[in-house]
């Protein structure tokens, strides 16, 4: 659960020119980690005993990530292995699969933020499962102690009553030393048969795709106003106006702090990169005509 800071997060600032709260906007293109939490079926077919918890990887989970689209299709798991530890005969395998897909970000202690997405599309449904067992599939923000062995807070939404935009907030004001911070999708259910005869019955099975926070993307349209060059870049930033004069530049960290602050009064703006740390930050462009946010990447 190593943090990667190619993660695309979007900051809100106020008009003040301040942080409100940290939104962090679902995109497929951030580097998120699996883990799965296997137990047996429970009764009457199974006794319910929890098995292992280890890291999987994002297609094992399964969870098809598309940047293209910047969406994930998040469907019911279906374990590469005809072991009969696995698998039954039948459609439905021996296990509950708890599939977890998260980004772990430690920078959130302390603050108050938000995940943010959409669900796009919902077919999932329950034919053919064993009696009594649903598909449950949410998007969480969670806070677990130093160790992961307990979970300190949450916030959770059904993602299969949810359709279109979902916010999720958290307040970790609080959480400050060594809490983790995890944002993410959780589905649970059991795995299904991984036979090619059971394609079929797979495919009726569904999924739920989601992807950005509409309202929230919005927030990008600001950035046609101005050209970004390169960007990611590993030395320095050109932002070019296409119209007014730029009056300041303000760049903020992911904490919120102010990092840089450049008054060109040009059209024309180098910023330099080089004793930044890698991840994003965020620019807070004046003209004459406001102010405009715009997301920088660190390479």
């Amino acid at each position: 659960m190593k943090k990667n800071y190619k993660i695309f997060l979007l900051f809100f600032l106020s008009s003040l020119g301040l942080f409100a709260q940290t939104d962090v906007n679902f995109s497929a293109s951030a580097a998120w980690g699996g883990f799965m939490n296997v137990t047996n079926l429970p009764a009457p077919n199974g006794d319910g005993v929890y098995q292992f918890g280890s890291a999987w990887g994002i297609p094992d989970l399964i969870a098809e990530l598309n940047t293209g689209t910047n969406t994930v299709n998040l469907k019911p798991n279906r374990v590469n292995d005809s072991d009969p530890y696995w698998q039954t005969g039948d459609l439905n395998g021996n296990k509950i699969m708890d599939a977890n897909m998260f980004i772990q970000d430690n920078a959130l202690r302390g603050t108050t933020f938000t995940f943010n997405g959409s669900v796009t599309s919902n077919t999932l449904n329950n034919t053919g499962l064993y009696a009594g067992l649903d598909f449950a599939v949410t998007a969480f923000i969670k806070v677990f102690n130093v160790d992961y062995s307990a979970v300190l807070d949450q916030a959770v939404v059904d993602l299969r009553s949810t359709s279109g935009d979902f916010t999720l907030t958290m307040n970790a004001t609080a959480y400050n030393t060594d809490q983790n911070i995890q944002y993410g999708f959780q589905f649970i259910g059991p795995n299904i048969n991984n036979n090619a005869s059971f394609d079929a019955a797979y495919a009726s099975l569904g999924s739920i795709v989601v992807g950005e926070n509409s309202t929230l993307s919005t927030i990008e349209v600001a950035q046609k106003s101005f050209r970004i060059s390169p960007n990611p870049t590993k030395e320095s930033w050109t932002i070019t106006s296409i119209a007014k004069p730029i009056e300041s530049v303000k760049l903020y960290d992911l904490a919120g702090r102010l990092v840089q602050n450049t008054t060109p009064n040009n059209t024309t703006v180098n910023i330099s990169s080089a004793q930044l740390s890698k991840g994003i930050y965020m620019a807070v462009v004046q003209s004459n005509e406001g102010k405009s946010t715009l997301k920088l990447i660190k390479e």
